[in-house]
């Protein structure tokens, strides 16, 4: 009866080793992920700061290019 108290309670910290692992592992590719949709997010405000600019700049253009000159 002894033995397999023992035997259960070894399986049992195996078990319980394994899933600390697997905590750990998680939760690195959680930060891993989190920091790439930080970076991903950064990039993306970038880009439309970038579109927002162009966008100003061919409006400007535009209006230059579609006003009549002087002399018609």
């Amino acid at each position: 009866m002894e033995k397999t108290m023992d035997n259960k309670i070894t399986e049992l910290e195996e078990k319980f080793s394994h899933l600390d692992h697997s905590v750990e592992e998680l939760n690195d590719v959680i930060f891993r992920q989190t920091q790439k949709i930080d970076k991903l997010e950064a990039m993306i405000k970038h880009l439309s700061t970038q579109l927002e600019q162009l966008n100003d700049e061919q409006k400007g253009d535009t209006q230059v290019i579609d006003d009549r000159p002087p002399h018609y």
